[in-house]
Formats: structure tokens, C-alpha cells, sequence
């Protein structure tokens, strides 16, 4: 990997915004590799008196990875470089996502303990600039309380290595001497130290300014904490390189309750008596968030005002008994939700997890602004804070959503307005205003973990006086005398309405950046233009010729993960594939025109078997079957009957078992099982934009399937395909109304016998099998996932070993392998790395397309099947 500079329009669209409001066009990206890229990056902002914003996963909602000069993309700068287990820490750098860092801890029984809602996107530099924390601040605390040591770039373009040291240390003289920088804010801090002791906010986090507090506390044990100094600068003070973490075991058990309140207010004062209990997490969600959300859709009780979600990591048995006792004195709607089986837990998790990317959904104009998104107030304060809110909106006719960590008093408030109508903007400011005022009156704090950024940057001076900003502006000026590192952040008292990205405004996507976090594209590129989040920008705002925009759009894989894991259900790949419609290229319609004739498509597919091996090893054309399966059960077709197999393309003209097996299955178990007339699903024409064959595919489908009771395919890709007809028609059209019929009878085999709940016994066995397993991105698509391993795990002998990345694409994606076999090959990297080491015979997933893939990439390692293979392998004594 080499250091790499990017300046075409459509990444510099893709890199112009982030999770905030704001947007600002940049002059150029850097994506860094190695240490040299970042100090070299540096050393060029310097010589282009240029400013250099650095970026992370870009999921913060202040607008801190926002800049106008050069920004700095540390996504590929992602090494663990060691996992001490004795000593409970982690060396890596500091581009390694959140999620992926816990992931590999995991193994070793750690954790890394703050969990901003963002981990499976957020980079640990990210948290680091913010000093953020999460749900379970409340026992574990900030970031900031975690770094052992921080490895950085200083503003001359110098590596760095700050650690905790002893006041009068030799060691600390000798970093004095090397740095004589950092003396001079050690002595500033330590000269004003009563001073900001007396003016800083009295809560139990606050991530305005910088992290002065925590730098204090320690001096006055004897240690500067140089590391403190940095974490929650918002990127304004260095660039951070690598960190060493201190870590904590995972906790051994968990219990999730859910309780449900009569008001807002009795909620808030239920806190002070929960607090007592010392939960690992405190949460609330007030009524109308809840409404907003979908009470029914989370199994939320009609009655309930406010939501409070607890959560205990230690001595579950004794904190239930003792909630219990306390929960009788609260004005409760309904009885208590209680959960210690981390499924279960789930959903009680859920509602909270989906509130902002639902609210930007609701309402066709208004989106929940993230301008006092962040508040913390003194815990005794908060029903005072609640009640102020809630008459403050109430008085202006607002709809507003009001969660967050009440046990830190740390409140996320998002009201609904459409600042791109000049007298809701006004409104805005008005809130914005009188919210601020309010928290400062009382105590609070501006920001508790999401930081100052481009957002609360002018309410600094107003929070802690003209004296502990101009601290903060002298530590700026000391470390940062030029003023390159993120100049429009924390300390730049610009307007917090400067720079509203006005336009994505108008979105129903809240540009969160989760779908980046589940992306195989992004998983290996690390760059925000080869992402869903960037490549919908790219649509949407670059203005740059199809040509440049589908430079980067050919490497979505259409794996609809973005779809699947958005809360609010905004499908990038859909918006790509439109985007394909308007002009599908010449070779996609001569390649479906084949494709449509069978005599060509047998033809071409024996020349591509022919010339398979020039492709290489790994994505070898698959083998057509001398006989298709039509062809070989010609007795089974029938226009009628109770259960149709709808076995796709790959099944029918590929050397497959699964039919065979079907057959096998079903016949044994006296279930009538035919094959109807059908055509491909038309989602690989969908994928080059050929959308009038889709629909044509899907009418034919649709009709030829009409006259049978259920429909079973073994194919993902099929199943959702044939489940989405509905989506290609008016819902009070001819065809809707048949498409929403046919998806209400249309279930993956795995589903269909596990619903039919059918006599195990006949594919029990004394003998052990051991079965691992691929998760299809279509089956997690159509919610299906778990049906193949539920199948599986009710048969006697057979023993299910989980994979690491069981949810992971496996990077065929039908053509896509083919036509990028060097990013096909990097996607499924760290799955075959996770394979290599699991010890089983089979490896079962219900897609054609995952199966071809993963035996090339796997060998001979395991025997990859679909799991009605299995089945039918235990009739025939295997």
C-alpha cells in the first residue's frame, strides 16, 4: 500500500460531508498507509499553508471531519500490532474499526469498554478526537480513561510517543528537553490549574473543550498525562497515529430490562434510584420518540411516556432481586421486560439503536437536526431539564425525539424541522438559543461525548468564560502554531448554521455511515467514495458524468447489506441500480440477448467452462451440467400443484446436487414437490440495469406461479428477488396484487421445513457431523438467515461450529467476481482466514453463487453443499 492523493470530482464530493449537517468541498484527500504517508501528509499541509482535517469513519455528528484544505483518510491504517493479555492491553493502529478491534479481542476473553453507537462504522481515532464513550459510560467511563499511550504527529511533522509521567520524572525532563512545547502547556495548565478547577462543569463526563479536567486530577497525583491532553482535541492539536489501550475482561453475564413508564418525569426520577444499583447501562427514549419510532413495532405498550433500558454486567441474580424491590415504588404502564440471553436482549436493544435513522424518515421535509444533540446536565437536574424541554417544544408545536445516557445525564434532543424553509432555520436558531442557556444556567455542558465540533464551536467561551477559552487558544497556539490541524473546529466561533449542507438535507438517508461498516466494498478500500454512504453522495451532489460516477458505482456488489442493517431501510444498491436503468450500457443488452436465447446461453456457457481456467484458480467458471435438471425430471413439471421448486438459473444449468436432493427429501417425506415453467428472477439483469427484463421476468414468474399452494427455492438471490416482485408494481395493480401473493407463500427450503415442523428422526445418526456455514447476503436480506443452522440444529449428530464472519459477503456476487477478481479475492480474505482454522467437513449455504466461491477459494477444505444436501445425504445412509 502507498500513500494515495485523490482530486477527481467525485471523491471529493464523496469526502465533502460526513454524519453531520455540514458540508465543505476539500482541495484534495490523502489516504495514508504507513507512518511516512502521515507525516509526509502533514509536511505537505505545511508547505501548502494548507489546513489538513483528519478523518475517521466519519460517523461524528459535529462536523469534525469537515475541511476545506487537505483531508486525511486513516482508514487503511487499521494493524493491531500486539494483544498483551497479561497485561490487559492492545497496541493498533488507530484506523481499525471499533467493532473489528472488540472482534479480535474477543479471543483473548477482552474488551475495549467505551461503545459509541457507531462502533460498527467509528474508527478508534474518531473516539479518540471525541473522547467519546456510549451506553455503558455510566459504569465504564470515556475513552480518554482507557489510553495508555497515544503515538502522534505534532504540527512540525514529528513522530511522537506520549505517555503518563511522573511530575519532576527524568523522564518527563527528557521529553521537556526533546519537546520543549508540551512544557509550556504543562506549565500553563499547572498555573491555572485552581482556575479551571473552579469554572469546569460537575458532571461525570463533558467532551467541550479540551480534556483540561482529567490532566488536572492526574497532576494532582503526581502524573502528567500527556495522552489525556490529546484525546477529545478533535484533531486540532495533533494527528494521531497508533494507541495502546488498557482493557477489561468481557463480563461473564448480562441482564437487559426494559421499563416502561407512566411520564417523562417520573422516568427521570426513577434514575437517581437506579444509579445506586451501579448499572453497566442506563438509557431512556421518551414517548414521542417512541410514537415516531413504531410502538408496535418494537412491542412497546400503548401507555408508556417514557422508556428506561437498564443494564447489569455483574452479579445478575442479586441486581434482579434488587430492582425488583425498588422498581415497585415507580409509576410503571405495564410489568418489566427482563433478559439475560443475549438474543433475547436484542430487541429490547433495538428501538433505542433505531431512533435516528427512523426519524429522518417520518416526515417528507423535516429531519431531526443534530444541533443540541449532545447536552449532559448534573443528574439531580435532569427532570428540572426534562420538564424545561418538553414545555419549550410543546409551546412552539414540535415534534422532537428525546434519548440517551440518562444515568450520565447525557441527553441526545433531535427536533423535527426543515431548515431549508427560512423560518424553521430561524426557529432553529431560536431552540438552539434557549436550549443552550438553559443547560449552562444549570450546570451542564454543551457536549458530553459527540464533541464541539463545527456545531457548539461558538458556545465554548459562553460555557466556561473568556479566561479557560483563551487556556484552551494558547495550548492551540503552542502545539499548533500554524493553525493546519482542523482549523474550523472546536475553537473557531464560527456560526453553527455556517456551511449546512442544505441539499442532503432534503435525504431521507441520515448519512450515519453504518452501511459503510457492513459494506465488502469499503471493508477493503477504506475510502469514503467506494462506500454506500459516498457512492450516494456521489449520485445525488457530484454532478460529474455517468461515466465518472459509475467508476465508482461498478464496485457495489448489489449484496443489499447497506438495505439490511439501515434501520430506516434506505437501500443504496436500489439507488444504484436505478441509476444503471437510465442507461444500461450496449454490452448488457447484447449479454441479456444471448442470455434470453437458450440455445446461445448452453452454448456460451460451455465456452466459458472452456476457457474457465484463464480466470485463474479462484474464480473458475462453474461447470454446465451435461443434462439440465428440467431436462433430467421432466415428469415433475406441472403448471399446478401444492409446492413449486423454483430452482433458478444456477441449479438448472450448473452441475448441482440440489435438486437431486430436493427430490430426495420431499419424496421421502410424502410432500407433492414439482417443477413449474419459470424464467430467470431477473436480478442479474436488474444488475446491469436492464430493468424492462426484469419486470418482464417477474410478470412471467408471477403468472406461471399463481396456481401452486407454496414456493420453495435453495437459491438467496431467487428468493429475494421473487419476494421484491411486489416493489416493481402499484400496490392496486393486477401484478402487485399477485406479487404480494406470491411472497406470502415463496420460503427458502430450510424455512418451509422448519415450518412444516416435519419427523427428524429418519436423518438422526449416532455419527458426528461437523457442519460450518456462510450466511448469503440475499437470505440475510429476505430475514431468512437463521433458518438453514435452525434446520440443522434439530437433527440428532450433527454439530454446528460458528464462523467468525458467518455475515461477511463472500465477494462472487454472481459476474462480479469475474469482472473484479482481485477485489473479489481481497473480500473474502478474512473469511478464509477464519475457515482455515475451523475443523469440519461441510461447509452449508443456500446460495449457488457463495457455494462456486467458496469452493474455489476453499479447495478441497471442506465439502461445500446446501443444507437439504445434508438431509438427503442422512436418507442414503451418509
Amino acid at each position: 500500500m502507498y500513500m494515495r492523493h485523490l482530486k477527481s470530482k467525485t471523491t471529493l464530493t464523496a469526502y465533502s460531508s460526513d454524519a453531520s449537517i455540514y458540508a465543505k468541498v476539500p482541495m484534495g484527500v490523502i489516504q495514508a498507509c504507513s507512518e511516512s504517508d502521515a507525516i509526509n501528509a502533514v509536511l505537505e499541509a505545511r508547505n501548502r499553508n494548507s489546513s489538513i482535517t483528519p478523518r475517521g469513519g466519519g460517523t461524528g455528528l459535529a462536523g469534525g471531519a469537515v475541511g476545506s484544505g487537505l483531508v486525511l483518510d486513516m482508514g487503511q491504517y487499521r494493524k493491531i500490532y500486539i494483544i498483551d493479555s497479561g497485561q490487559q492491553t492492545v497496541h493498533a493502529q488507530v484506523g481499525i474499526i471499533y467493532d473489528e478491534l472488540n472482534l479480535a479481542l474477543k479471543e483473548f476473553g477482552l474488551f475495549f469498554p467505551p461503545d459509541p453507537s457507531s462502533g460498527d462504522s467509528c474508527q478508534i481515532g474518531g473516539m479518540i478526537a471525541n473522547n467519546s464513550s456510549g451506553p455503558r459510560s455510566v459504569k465504564y467511563g470515556l475513552t480518554s480513561h482507557f489510553v495508555e499511550e497515544l503515538g502522534i504527529i505534532s504540527a512540525g511533522g514529528k513522530k511522537i510517543n506520549l505517555k503518563r509521567l511522573k511530575v519532576s520524572s527524568n523522564e518527563l525532563d527528557n521529553f521537556f528537553k526533546d519537546h520543549p512545547e508540551y512544557e509550556k502547556v504543562f506549565m500553563l495548565i499547572r498555573n491555572n490549574s485552581e482556575l479551571i478547577k473552579d469554572r469546569w462543569p460537575k458532571l461525570r463526563k463533558n467532551s467541550a473543550g479540551y480534556n483540561l479536567n482529567q490532566v488536572i486530577r492526574e497532576l494532582d497525583n503526581g502524573i502528567f498525562n500527556l495522552p489525556a491532553l490529546i484525546v477529545g482535541s478533535e484533531g486540532t492539536l495533533a494527528l494521531h497515529l497508533d494507541v495502546r489501550l488498557r482493557l477489561l475482561p468481557i463480563p461473564k453475564e448480562k441482564l437487559t430490562i426494559r421499563t416502561y413508564f407512566k411520564s417523562l418525569v417520573s422516568a427521570g426520577r426513577a434514575v437517581e434510584d437506579i444509579l445506586k444499583l451501579d448499572p453497566s447501562g442506563l438509557e431512556i427514549v421518551d414517548g414521542s420518540t417512541l410514537d415516531l419510532i413504531g410502538r408496535g413495532k418494537y412491542n412497546i405498550p400503548a401507555d408508556t411516556s417514557a422508556l428506561l433500558l437498564v443494564e447489569f454486567d455483574e452479579d445478575i441474580s442479586g441486581k434482579r432481586l434488587t430492582f425488583e424491590s425498588v422498581a415497585k415504588n415507580f409509576d410503571l404502564a405495564a410489568p418489566v421486560d427482563y433478559a439475560t440471553d443475549p438474543i433475547q436482549a436484542a430487541p429490547l436493544w433495538r428501538a433505542r439503536r433505531a431512533i435516528v435513522p427512523i426519524l429522518y424518515r417520518h416526515h417528507p421535509t423535516k429531519r431531526p437536526i443534530p444541533m443540541i444533540e449532545d447536552i449532559i446536565v448534573p443528574p439531580d437536574k435532569i427532570p428540572r431539564f426534562i420538564e424545561y424541554t418538553s414545555d419549550l417544544f410543546g409551546s412552539y408545536g414540535l415534534t422532537y425525539g428525546l434519548f440517551g445516557h440518562i444515568g450520565d445525564g447525557n441527553l441526545h434532543i433531535r427536533p423535527l424541522l426543515d431548515i431549508n424553509n427560512r423560518c424553521e432555520l430561524e426557529l432553529a436558531r431560536e431552540i438552539y438559543e434557549k436550549v443552550y442557556n438553559e443547560v449552562i444556567s444549570i450546570g451542564g455542558s454543551t457536549t458530553g461525548e459527540h464533541g464541539d465540533g463545527r456545531i457548539r464551536s461558538g458556545l465554548l467561551k459562553r460555557l466556561y468564560g473568556e479566561e479557560i477559552f483563551n487556556i484552551f487558544r494558547q495550548i492551540k497556539d503552542t502545539l499548533d502554531p500554524q493553525n493546519i490541524f482542523s482549523p474550523d473546529s472546536s475553537l473557531a466561533l464560527i456560526d453553527f448554521t455556517k456551511d449546512i449542507d442544505y441539499e442532503k438535507l432534503k435525504s431521507y438517508c441520515a448519512a450515519c455511515g453504518k452501511c459503510n461498516g457492513y459494506c465488502p466494498a469499503h471493508d477493503i478500500f477504506r475510502r469514503e467514495d467506494y462506500s454506500p454512504r459516498g457512492w450516494l453522495r456521489i449520485l445525488n451532489q457530484s454532478g460529474a458524468s455517468a461515466k465518472d460516477i459509475d467508476n465508482h458505482l461498478s464496485f457495489c456488489l448489489n449484496c443489499k447489506s447497506c438495505a439490511t442493517v439501515c434501520p430506516a431501510g434506505v437501500d443504496i444498491a436500489d439507488e444504484i441500480m436505478q441509476f444503471r436503468s437510465q442507461k444500461p450500457s450496449i454490452i448488457s443488452k447484447t449479454a441479456a440477448r444471448f442470455a434470453d436465447n437458450e440455445t446461445i446461453l448452453n452454448l456460451s456457457l460451455k465456452i466459458g467452462a472452456a476457457v474457465g481456467p484463464l480466470f485463474g484458480q479462484y474464480n473458475r467458471f462453474p461447470e454446465p451440467a451435461q443434462k439440465s435438471l428440467r431436462q433430467r425430471f421432466k415428469e415433475r413439471i406441472s403448471k399446478t400443484g401444492d409446492v413449486a421448486f423454483f430452482h433458478g438459473c444456477a441449479d438448472n444449468l450448473f452441475k448441482s446436487n440440489v435438486g437431486d436432493a430436493v427430490f430426495r427429501v420431499f419424496d421421502y417425506l410424502g410432500i407433492n414437490i414439482s417443477l413449474p415453467e419459470q424464467k430467470c428472477c431477473g436480478l442479474p439483469y436488474e444488475v446491469y440495469g436492464l430493468k424492462d427484463n426484469l419486470i418482464k421476468k417477474a410478470r412471467y414468474n408471477i403468472e406461471r406461479l399463481a396456481d401452486f399452494d407454496t414456493v420453495i427455492t435453495g437459491c438467496a438471490s431467487c428468493l429475494y428477488r421473487l419476494l421484491e416482485y411486489k416493489c416493481l408494481f402499484e400496490d392496486d395493480s393486477e401484478y402487485g396484487s399477485m406479487a404480494r401473493e406470491l411472497a406470502a407463500k415463496c420460503f427458502d427450503i430450510s424455512q418451509y421445513l422448519n415450518k412444516i415442523d416435519i419427523d427428524y428422526s429418519s436423518f438422526e445418526s449416532d455419527t458426528i457431523t461437523r457442519v460450518t456455514y456462510h450466511n448469503p447476503c440475499h437470505l440475510r436480506a429476505a430475514e431468512r438467515q437463521d433458518e438453514p443452522n435452525k434446520l440443522l440444529s434439530r437433527i440428532k449428530g450433527i454439530e454446528i461450529i460458528d464462523p467468525v464472519h458467518a455475515d461477511c459477503c463472500c465477494g462472487l456476487a454472481g459476474s462480479y467476481g469475474y469482472t473484479h477478481p482481485d477485489e473479489s479475492r481481497q473480500i473474502f480474505e478474512k473469511k478464509k482466514k477464519n475457515y482455515d482454522n475451523i475443523d469440519a467437513e461441510y461447509l452449508i449455504t443456500s446460495c449457488p453463487s457463495c457455494q462456486m466461491k467458496i469452493r474455489a477459494e476453499m479447495e478441497d477444505k471442506f465439502d461445500v453443499v446446501h443444507p437439504i444436501e445434508i438431509l438427503a445425504a442422512r436418507l442414503d445412509g451418509g
